[in-house]
């Protein structure tokens, strides 16, 4: 039985990767960045779901939930819009979705790590309900926006 999205969000599929590529380098510039291989990975190999938001056929945002066995928690691994789509509700819309996905699969809880610096994205994922779990220093092997440091959000499901 296929799963019913909201209108606009679909799973993803090889035709994408060259697509959500794109979104990734447009997001995250030099190191940061995912690699083709590593997104076509994530997105269709992994033990994970990968969902993208389109509006005429032309593709603004994706997501990634990974998801570890024996685990309930959902870990966002990357959510991305395109910078020509965002304040769109593209992120919101994603988001929605991809819990929507996390508790069909009996998650309990959705978790994710963010840039201390990253205001847009920590203001989106407060606003929906995540809360702060822990501040890591030294998280990312590359500056994120001037910083190598995370915060670790969750929210229940």
């Amino acid at each position: 039985m296929e799963t019913k999205y909201p209108a606009g969000i679909r799973q993803v599929n090889v035709g994408d990767m060259d697509a959500i590529s794109e979104i990734e380098k447009r997001c995250f510039t030099g190191p940061i960045a995912y690699s083709r291989r590593q997104l076509a990975y994530l997105a269709l190999e992994a033990n994970s779901t990968c969902l993208i938001e389109s509006q005429d056929d032309t593709i603004r945002g994706f997501i990634i939930v990974a998801y570890r066995k024996g685990v309930l928690i959902g870990r966002i691994e990357t959510i991305d819009v395109d910078p020509r789509y965002q304040n769109k509700g593209v992120g919101m819309k994603l988001l929605m979705a991809a819990e929507d996905d996390m508790k069909r699969r009996g998650m309990k809880t959705a978790q994710l790590e963010v840039s201390e610096r990253n205001e847009r994205a920590l203001e989106l994922y407060q606003k929906t309900g995540y809360t702060f779990k822990e501040k890591l220093k030294g998280y990312y092997r590359y500056d994120h926006n001037r910083t190598r440091n995370a915060i670790r959000m969750v929210k229940s499901l």
